[in-house]
């Protein structure tokens, strides 16, 4: 039988497969306090590049849109005003009755 493995573990394998031995080869050239620049940018980019394009396309895809992907790629692409845009116009416009 045939098993889906949940896209989230499969995002948190890919980020640490491309983070952990970046965090390593920055602790070895440039010594452990640069490792926390390198974190930070981590942290950083899961947020605003991963988990909130993340919600915008949940939601949008849960209301019904018919625009979720072009919402994701802006939410993704300007972060805070694409989710601001998304979660203020997006949102309202997805509860109007059509023609």
């Amino acid at each position: 039988m045939a098993t889906t493995r949940s896209p989230i573990l499969i995002l948190v394998g890919l980020v640490a497969a491309a983070f952990v031995p970046l965090a390593v080869m920055w602790a070895a050239v440039g010594g452990v306090e640069g490792v926390a620049y390198l974190l930070g940018f981590a942290v950083y980019f899961l947020v605003f590049h991963v988990a909130l394009p993340g919600r915008v396309y949940f939601d949008a895809r849960e209301r019904g849109s018919n625009s979720v992907l072009a919402w994701t790629a802006l939410a993704f692409f300007l972060p805070l005003v694409g989710a601001a845009l998304y979660f203020l116009v997006g949102q309202s416009r997805l509860g109007e009755p059509t023609g």
